[in-house]
């Protein structure tokens, strides 16, 4: 163990020495942190949580592959592991060496991502330290194990950069790490359950946004481990300290034996688990607060802002809301709204709004948004936000309140909903004290319905100030 940590601390040093490789260590996971936490999620703070995980799974696939995989290799063909040697020390401890640098070298990055994230982006950290640690140390691990055994079974740098190609593309665009899961084709989403990076980046989002804890996501960890064991061992078994050395096919085939704890998990959460239900959950969380943080806010159930159970609701429709299409896209989409029976959790009626989105060219999609102009009730001064019941077919909606000047920005809130009534709140810091207009400002709810050319539908209820 000693000859490992001597080793590991050496390792460091030279990497504090190369300027190339303190960027790629601490630069550039800052660089994706600002592109992921600027650009797709816009500085929303919640959004900001939900994008977190991906960062950091990518930050750890990245040290893994590109840093200690091809760094493996790259010393067995410059020949550096010869001095080693002679030395008394084996392949298990040049193995155990690599695996703690990496995960040394992780965790200042993981406390400069925290601290960014929370002081530029104001996240808010509903993780605590340890589970936070224990994430990142199983994922670590984890990885470690994966970028290790393709570096032992390639036999040139050439072979490990398509070995690693070809896992780190997959794992990049099908596991949650670039595009958030509800999002992508359903084939996808099942294809996922069998991918490592997946486990990692939806437990990440489930324990930052949904508020679970770590013991619910024991399933997804103990795979996690299984196959980083898996991983760590046939490194230790197929390592060769000289590049004339090779490995031959058979022993090839037999690595991949490592995948077999993703192959069962995928198989388990793909036939048992809820998988879109429970990813498409915490993605509608992700813009607004979860239950936890709204159960100490005043109740809203006291300053409602519309119900549709006026008598003459039906007239009101026609006087109030505005249903428009995107005078951008000019294609032949169509919306309306209608009052249905019976609404949300036994009320008497609802808004549905309904229509269908065409595509004018064949690349531009078009867009419909129903409008709601309100004014600021002076009592609702001091609340966070708007809360409202909804439910629809599994398409993106976005739901947001425009201000008095529509030239400021707007936060919205994107989500699918579900077949069944959920209930949904929209923060917006203009209803926070002191309220910034006048209260007899007249403020805008919008609904907005765009995408691919398809048919959709989303019923609203119980729309309330919190």
């Amino acid at each position: 163990m000693l000859p490992s940590i001597r080793i590991a601390l050496m390792s460091i040093k030279l990497v504090m020495r190369t300027k190339a490789a303190l960027f790629f260590t601490f630069l550039f996971p800052l660089i994706f942190l600002f592109v992921y936490a600027g650009l797709f999620a816009r500085g929303n703070p919640q959004a900001v949580s939900y994008m977190f995980g991906p960062v950091v799974t990518l930050n750890i696939m990245g040290s893994a592959f590109w840093g200690l995989g091809l760094q493996s290799v790259m010393q067995r063909e410059r020949g550096s592991l010869r001095r080693y040697r002679l030395a008394p020390i084996g392949a298990g401890s040049m193995v155990l060496s690599s695996l703690l640098a990496n995960y040394l070298l992780q965790l200042p990055t993981l406390v400069m991502l925290v601290t960014c994230a929370m002081v530029i982006f104001h996240m808010p950290l509903r993780i605590d330290p340890l589970t936070l640690l224990v994430l990142v140390t199983i994922g670590s691990f984890a990885f470690a194990g994966f970028g290790l055994t393709i570096a032992s079974v390639a036999n040139t740098m050439q072979e490990a950069q398509v070995y690693n190609n070809v896992v780190w593309f997959t794992l990049l665009f099908l596991s949650g790490v670039t595009v958030p899961l509800p999002l992508l084709p359903g084939w996808i989403q099942h294809f996922a359950a069998y991918l490592p990076a997946t486990y990692l980046v939806t437990s990440f989002q489930a324990i930052m946004v949904g508020g679970q804890s770590l013991f619910s996501h024991r399933a997804e960890m103990l795979a996690l481990l299984i196959s980083g064991t898996f991983g760590l061992l046939f490194a230790w078994k197929l390592f060769r300290w000289e590049k004339e050395e090779k490995i031959s096919m058979r022993a090839k085939l037999i690595s991949l034996t490592f995948v077999v704890p993703f192959l069962a998990m995928g198989i388990w959460m793909n036939k048992y688990g809820n998988l879109a239900a429970n990813w498409k959950t915490t993605f509608a969380l992700m813009n607004h607060e979860p239950q936890e943080a709204a159960q100490h806010s005043s109740p809203a159930e006291n300053f409602p802002l519309i119900d549709f159970e006026n008598p003459e609701e039906e007239e009101l429709l026609l006087k109030t809301w505005q249903v428009s299409t995107d005078p951008n896209a000019a294609g032949r989409s169509v919306g309306e709204v209608e009052l249905i029976s019976p609404g949300a959790a036994g009320t008497g009626h609802a808004l549905r709004f309904t229509g269908r989105i065409e595509s004018a060219n064949g690349f531009e999609h078009g867009a419909v948004t129903a409008r709601y102009p309100f004014k600021l009730a002076p009592n609702a001064t001091g609340f966070r936000g708007i809360q409202l019941e909804l439910r629809g077919v599994s398409r993106l909606f976005q739901v947001k309140i425009i201000p008095p000047d529509q030239t400021l920005p707007a936060p919205a809130l994107t989500f699918i909903p579900d077949s069944d009534w959920q209930t949904v709140r929209l923060p917006a810091a203009w209803l926070t004290a002191p309220n910034p207009f006048p209260a007899k400002s007249t403020l805008i709810l919008e609904f907005r319905a765009d995408g691919p050319p398809g048919e959709f539908e989303l019923d609203v209820d119980e729309v309330r100030f919190y």
